[in-house]
């Protein structure tokens, strides 16, 4: 198996520079495939086109994260489970940050090696 520490650290740089550019977040998309799973906020959202929608929303047009914490293990048939903690800012309201926790299941994608997908994606704020 891959070093999935690797690969936890590696996906969690790329989806997080890619969530905060919205031009860029559309590219997000590749990550889904039609049994990717999200629950965004205790809302369960499947499909890649669906989840998309959900991060485009317009409330989440300006969002920039600062990952503290991306801890990673060995999934089940090969995948990688990640889990990212840290705060975000929503239009620039970097004096109100708001702490996260996300959770993250990648599977491998059948027939392309080293290659990973978003399985599962739980996303929950922080609220204290």
């Amino acid at each position: 198996m891959a070093d999935f520490s690797s690969i936890a650290q590696a996906f969690a740089g790329h989806y997080f520079r890619s969530f905060d550019d919205y031009a860029a977040r559309d590219g997000l998309a590749s990550l889904y495939r039609p049994e990717s799973m999200l629950t965004w906020e205790g809302n369960q959202i499947q499909g890649a086109q669906n989840i998309l929608d959900q991060l485009k929303k317009p409330e989440l047009k300006v969002v920039k994260h600062q990952v503290t914490s991306v801890d990673s293990q060995p999934g089940a048939n090969n995948g990688v489970v990640v889990l990212v903690t840290g705060s975000l800012a929503i239009d620039n309201a970097f004096d109100k940050p708001l702490q996260f926790t996300q959770a993250f299941t990648l599977a491998p994608i059948p027939g392309q090696p080293g290659g990973f997908f978003i399985y599962n994606q739980i996303f929950r704020l922080v609220l204290g």
